[in-house]
């Protein structure tokens, strides 16, 4: 299943849109910060919807711009639409981190230097809530399924900061980084 194919999928059932179009509205949502999905990815999966007959491309020419390509969904594309909403909403919740590589090799550094990674993170899941903060004034008049993920966000990251908090203080009493290792021998 591809989150991007929804996303993009959806984008259109709203309204016609060009693939520059598309690309510009998910970087107004801030969608690649809940979905990965990128610019390339966007007009790589246009392209294949298309061929797959979810969208169809009329090309367009305004006045002096270049010609581009238009693309609305099918009923083929509102029923794969339908088909990706529900797998997608039936799908185990991935709890995903990018630090968490970092946490599970910690106790292999000397303990001064893991303490140091440990506020890097708090520093970034920080930096990320007040982000999230801004973006949540600067939105308030936009539809509630926005307003709820920017909330949704939001209390991940207020977990967040109250687990590294918690984290940061149990690790700075341990004597050692190293203690606390898995004996991976018993492992077969």
């Amino acid at each position: 299943m591809s989150n991007v194919d929804l996303i993009l999928l959806g984008l259109v059932y709203e309204q016609s849109r060009s693939a520059y179009e598309m690309q510009k509205h998910i970087d107004y949502r801030n969608l690649s910060s809940w979905v990965k999905i990128s610019t390339p990815s966007i007009y790589k999966n246009v392209k294949k919807l298309e061929e797959k007959g979810y969208l169809i491309g009329e090309s367009v020419r305004d006045s002096k711009m270049p010609e581009r390509t238009i693309y609305a969904i099918t009923e083929g594309g509102k029923d794969y639409f339908h088909q990706l909403m529900r797998k997608a909403a039936c799908s185990n919740v991935n709890i995903l981190f990018e630090f968490n590589a970092v946490v599970a090799n910690l106790n292999k550094l000397e303990k001064n230097e893991a303490i140091q990674l440990i506020h890097d993170i708090k520093t970034q899941i920080c930096v990320s809530y007040e982000q999230m903060q801004q973006m949540q004034k600067q939105r308030e008049s936009i539809p509630l399924v926005g307003r709820t993920i920017i909330e949704q966000q939001l209390k991940v990251l207020e977990s967040l900061k109250n687990w590294v908090n918690s984290f940061e203080k149990e690790f700075t009493l341990v004597g050692s980084a190293k203690t606390g290792e898995i004996d991976d021998s018993s492992i077969e």
